[in-house]
């Protein structure tokens, strides 16, 4: 018997105290009352014989065991929810790859193509995964990973899949004529600009790549993420610098078009990583060959 394992409801429930470090919004939650989850708490430092929290004038706070330990309790939940959410799924002939993703990547270029994926591959399912930070990289069990090569310290398989690719983009219906193109000083005084919150000097690195200056490139709306400023160019609100990959199916269908033609090439490499010192199974090579051939698509494009 595993006598050295406390109930999995107590850990729930110190969860929750935890992240609130409050018994009362705990019990809130967990539509317990106050007392119920006080003596929830008291049953799991009894069986740890160690206290998680100190209290002071009628408020709790973790103290460090209980700081080590929540570290701990968050993962070993998290862990025990995606393998149950795995095996309510399971079918004995469907392999599942769970791919941790950056989001802008998994929303704009992974997403949109991943049904051919399905549909060449109907006995692989893909579960999709943010990794927003760092620590979604490092405190979950994945099976591979697609992110910016410069995130942090990618596993030891590695295989590198794209550059990201800046365009200055507007919408087909902007332009007066079909086919019409710009010249850099035509962009800057005719059409406004769009900027991106998180590349607030995106329009000057690229005017300067014509040796162009001037404080109208700093002038127009300013937009916090990537959809907000696709959809700005879909309104026809202006021209804005966009990464190829989150607007391909735009220029392909003519919906966006490419008003200048002056790119940038960023140097963020996005790449797809695995642990090597792991056997990689059958179902993740296919992924990963069929990740190779997109990507491919993406540079020639």
């Amino acid at each position: 018997m595993r006598g050295k394992i406390p109930k999995t409801e107590l850990l729930v429930t110190f969860e929750v105290v935890a992240r609130h470090e409050s018994y009362t919004r705990a019990a809130e939650e967990l539509a317990l009352t106050q007392s119920a989850v006080f003596r929830q708490v008291n049953a799991l430092e009894d069986f740890l014989h160690t206290e998680l929290f100190d209290h002071a004038k009628k408020r709790i706070y973790l103290n460090a065991a209980g700081k080590h330990y929540l570290s701990i309790v968050k993962e070993t939940l998290n862990k025990l929810e995606r393998d149950t959410h795995s095996i309510m799924a399971w079918q004995p002939a469907v392999r599942a790859i769970e791919l941790a993703v950056n989001p802008t990547l998994s929303t704009h270029w992974l997403i949109p193509n991943l049904r051919e994926f399905n549909e060449l591959n109907p006995d692989i399912t893909v579960n999709i995964h943010s990794l927003a930070n760092i620590g979604d990289f490092l405190n979950n069990d994945y099976d591979a990973a697609i992110m910016r090569e410069d995130f942090c310290t990618p596993w030891s398989g590695m295989e590198y899949l794209f550059e990201e690719e800046i365009l200055p983009v507007c919408s087909r219906s902007l332009l007066s004529r079909p086919g019409q193109k710009l010249s850099v000083d035509e962009l800057l005084n005719e059409f406004p600009l769009l900027h991106q919150s998180t590349r607030t000097t995106g329009w000057q690195e690229w005017f300067a790549l014509s040796d162009v200056s001037s404080p109208l490139v700093n002038k127009g709306p300013r937009f916090d993420l990537l959809s907000m400023l696709i959809a700005a160019v879909r309104s026809n609100l202006g021209t804005a610098l966009l990464p190829r990959f989150a607007i391909q199916r735009d220029l392909d269908s003519g919906a966006m078009v490419i008003p200048c033609d002056v790119p940038i090439r960023t140097g963020n490499r996005f790449i797809l990583t695995w642990q090597a010192e792991k056997a990689v199974p059958v179902h993740l090579q296919t992924l990963r060959t069929w990740l190779m051939e997109k990507s491919l698509i993406s540079q020639l494009t």
